[in-house]
């Protein structure tokens, strides 16, 4: 019996969003059905009844998903998982300000009332929001008046595997080398601060690799390798994963407040700590169901 439905577009494998929602499933994957933005229509809405509606990024928004998903919100029980920016047509403000040259006015623009309307609505109706890093929870708060007990900070997500394939990493021998992770070219790999990363390494005078995976688990065990990882993003890195698989492999980690979950004091404790921390995040997802359902 499906009892949740998860709406979200990330089709990218090494991606943080697609493996913090398997994380977040886990328990409960056979309950549970994927499907994209594009999949959701009205007949969808017929034939299907979940208990709760899972709300990730839906960027392939049509005239029909677009209302479709608002019927679920409005009407239906709904919790949403923001990973980034999702008011914003660029995904985040500094994304808007570089692409779209200006601040970000998505919330005002009449071009983009869709987006305006989805997240008052989500404000309105959602049972509850999640994010990422408590910076981005208090940057939606500021842009849409999400109430604070209606928010809740999740953090990136791990399954039970991923813990144990880290811990046996940690002891592995490390070069004297750093990682730089390269990203899918263009303003990915800008976003992501590749270059910015690089000029580090060179600045500082420390031997550095540049190197990219075809898979997740190819990358994990390649970085395990390092004597650290430096990572610059140039954008709101809501909560980005790399760093904390990183650290948790005992690596050292150079990054900069645009990893916004750096500012949270779980991110400076002991890796025990952090383990411990990052195993309870799901459980706060996983009881507002039990609640909703």
């Amino acid at each position: 019996m499906i009892k949740y439905t998860v709406i979200d577009d990330s089709a990218i494998q090494l991606g943080g969003t697609s493996l913090t929602l398997e994380a977040i499933t886990e328990p409960f994957k056979d309950e549970c059905e994927f499907i994209t933005t594009s999949e959701l229509t009205k007949t969808h809405l017929q034939f299907k009844h979940p208990k709760v509606w899972i709300i990730g990024n839906t960027l392939g928004l049509s005239r029909e998903s677009y209302e479709s998903l608002l019927e679920v919100i409005k009407n239906r029980t709904s919790i949403k998982i923001d990973f980034d920016y999702g008011f914003c047509r660029f995904r985040g403000p500094t994304p808007h300000r570089v692409l779209g040259k200006k601040e970000c006015d998505c919330l005002v623009n009449p071009e983009t009332a869709t987006l305006k309307n989805l997240y008052y609505q989500i404000k309105e109706n959602s049972s509850a929001v999640f994010y990422m890093s408590e910076t981005q929870r208090q940057i939606h708060q500021q842009a849409i008046g999400i109430k604070d007990e209606q928010s809740i900070v999740l953090s990136s997500c791990f399954t039970s595997d991923s813990f144990k394939k880290m811990k046996e990493y940690r002891s592995k021998p490390k070069s004297e080398k750093y990682a730089v992770i390269d990203g899918h070219q263009g303003w990915h790999s800008e976003a992501k601060g590749v270059t910015k990363s690089i000029n580090y390494a060179v600045t500082k005078n420390l031997a550095y690799d540049v190197f990219k995976t075809d898979t997740h688990d190819e990358m994990l065990d390649k970085l395990s390798e390092y004597k650290g990882l430096i990572f610059l993003p140039t954008i709101e890195d809501t909560c980005p994963r790399i760093t904390i698989e990183a650290k948790l492999m005992g690596l050292e980690v150079i990054t900069n407040e645009n990893s916004q979950h750096t500012s949270e004091s779980w991110w400076n404790s002991s890796l025990e700590e952090m383990e411990e921390y990052l195993k309870e995040r799901p459980e706060l997802l996983h009881q507002k169901l039990i609640s909703l359902s």
